[in-house]
């Protein structure tokens, strides 16, 4: 699905972002909490885009990998919130309930699948938690057009890494690009390349001012197919728990 009413929206911004316990305290016991019917199957957490852009794929369940129930983690993200960096942050402290909720409130294993995915501004979202998670978990990341994407490790020679990564100041969801051993659980990170229909998504390869352009001709264009996604490139582990992929 398509980021709605994009260039309204975005011209301006790109032009800014280019531009600047178990006890008590007496010590008593505290009984676990109770197992919720049907919690702990695999999981995926879904953070969309702007207007809820690649929503309509990622919450489909037939292209979940391995049965995975889609979740949508709600943040905002509407056309009228235009503080990126709040809305980052509100998502972030979503996501975190999220998971709290999944293996205190409803007692689930930490062996317990979950699969967060985001995509743009969810993808900034989503890469932050997957930086900060506590480790131990069983957990897989897939990242779709993340701003701050690594610019090394990846299959294209010169690589340019993504534009909130670039900026002068800390963007949406923190500061530079993301270190190369920077997350905690498996990631995949995908990114339309040069060759793509529309040219490169010009959030997560910005070689150039001018490959802005591939916000509005490649950065809306991915299959947002999870499951077809990780078969394609695999699950983790992997090294530095990074999988950094230009497609095609």
């Amino acid at each position: 699905m398509r980021e709605v009413d994009l260039k309204r929206r975005w011209r301006p911004l790109a032009a800014v972002l280019v531009l600047c316990s178990l006890f008590t305290a007496g010590g008593t016991a505290v009984a676990a909490p109770a197992r919720t019917a049907n919690a702990c199957g695999p999981v995926m957490f879904v953070l969309p885009g702007y207007q809820d852009g690649g929503a309509f794929n990622l919450l489909k369940p037939e292209l979940a990998p391995n049965g995975a129930n889609p979740v949508r983690i709600p943040f905002p993200n509407a056309q009228q919130d235009i503080n990126l960096y709040a809305d980052v942050d509100a998502g972030v402290a979503n996501l975190r309930t999220a998971l709290y909720n999944l293996y205190v409130k409803s007692n689930c294993d930490l062996n317990t699948k979950v699969y967060i995915v985001g995509f743009s501004l969810g993808a900034l979202v989503a890469g932050t938690v997957l930086e900060t998670e506590p480790p131990g978990r069983n957990i897989q990341g897939v990242l779709f057009s993340d701003g701050r994407r690594q610019s090394g490790e990846s299959n294209w020679p010169g690589d340019p890494g993504g534009l909130i990564g670039k900026l002068p100041v800390p963007g949406p969801g923190g500061a530079g690009l993301r270190p190369l051993d920077g997350f905690k659980y498996p990631t995949l990170t995908l990114c339309n390349g040069p060759r793509s229909a529309g040219g490169a998504d010009g959030i997560c390869f910005l070689g150039n001012i001018a490959d802005l352009n591939g916000y509005f001709t490649s950065h809306p264009f991915y299959t947002f197919d999870v499951g077809a996604e990780l078969r394609a490139h695999g699950e983790g582990p992997y090294p530095n728990n990074l999988r950094n992929r230009v497609i095609p």
